[in-house]
């Protein structure tokens, strides 16, 4: 098992509003002798989920990651489309095939850039995490396979089945795009990752064009959201459990930006 990319994915859940309002929360329970201590991870607890829950601190966060790179242009192209792994559900009963899970836009963007003539081929890349419940297909293969299923020809399919985490993603892609002396690439990932992932493939020599999707906030969304009304009050007082799922997206994110620095991976 490779600890690193465990403990990448572990830790992180701790500091997370969930994971640090239940600590908090543990603590209080155990603070028996003080009435003080206690008060205060009480009210600790109840200002993160609070504060994480309110759709603006998150929308923030995340808005500033979504616009790290700007959409496509139009007309841009490039031989090959780098489309970084996830958004896929496992073809496990009782699931008939491979399902498009929550960041599968990136797999639906990749398809129409491919059929609009703007790339050659798809590049997917990333192994499978899964050290408690065995060996499964690759990410890769499974969004290839629903690239497939959207008419992308298979021989203009390539896949990397060995990459965990996105800068071994970036490492494992680029000596395949050497083989093939390719310089200018596309890289479809969510918006939010959209600030790495680009970065990673730089580092590693090529011309990047972003193209970012799955974005959490479009501008009217955005726009609706910084200028609240009387009928919409209540989203900015009561927290709602969406706005702590975004937090968590774009904590990790930063999080993942700051150890990739870190180990000069950026």
């Amino acid at each position: 098992m490779d600890w690193f990319v465990y403990l990448s994915k572990l830790l992180p859940t701790l500091i997370y509003p969930i994971g640090l309002t239940f600590i908090l929360l543990a603590a209080a329970l155990l603070s028996f002798r003080s009435e003080k201590c206690r008060r205060r991870f009480l009210t600790a607890a109840f200002l993160i989920l609070w504060v994480t829950g309110l759709p603006f601190p998150t929308a923030w966060l995340t808005r500033s990651l979504e616009t790290s790179a700007p959409p496509l242009p139009a007309g841009e192209s490039a031989e090959v489309a780098v489309v970084l792994g996830g958004g896929t559900e496992s073809f496990e009963a009782p699931r008939q095939m491979v399902e498009i899970g929550g960041a599968g836009d990136r797999i639906l963007y990749a398809a129409k850039l491919y059929h609009e003539g703007r790339v050659g081929k798809l590049l997917f890349g990333g192994a499978y995490f899964a050290p408690l419940s065995g060996k499964k297909p690759s990410v890769a293969a499974e969004m290839a396979d629903i690239a497939e299923r959207l008419g992308v020809p298979k021989e203009d399919i390539l896949i990397q089945e060995t990459s965990l985490n996105t800068a071994e993603e970036a490492a494992a892609d680029a000596v395949i795009l050497r083989e093939m002396d390719v310089e200018k690439i596309i890289v479809v990932t969510s918006a939010t990752h959209i600030f790495r992932a680009v970065n990673l493939f730089k580092k590693q020599g090529f011309d990047v064009v972003a193209a970012p999707t799955d974005f959490t906030y479009s501008d009217a969304e955005w726009e609706d959201l910084t200028h609240p009304t009387a009928e919409s009050w209540y989203r900015y007082v009561i927290p709602q459990s969406g706005n702590i799922r975004a937090f968590e997206t774009a904590v990790k994110e930063y999080l993942g930006v700051l150890m990739y620095r870190i180990r000069g991976w950026l």
